[in-house]
């Protein structure tokens, strides 16, 4: 059986152009069903992506955050 491709939701549209100026795999976009005046876009979720994800935000990659409950 052939395995489910995982997209990565981006809402920040400088983002998505860093993200796309480095080759990333852009495969289309959709309203932001919150916010219709805004667009979300979807890539390919790959393990390039989240470390360059984590190094345009600030993060470490593989960095897990614990939030408090009710947040």
């Amino acid at each position: 059986m052939e395995e489910k491709m995982k997209v990565k939701i981006i809402y920040k549209k400088s983002l998505f152009v860093q993200l796309a100026n480095r080759g990333h795999n852009f495969l289309y976009t959709t309203r932001n069903r919150k916010q219709p005046k805004f667009q979300c876009f979807m890539f390919e979720e790959t393990e390039e992506l989240n470390r360059d994800l984590a190094e345009l935000t600030g993060n470490v990659y593989g960095e897990i955050k614990k939030y408090k409950k009710g947040r």
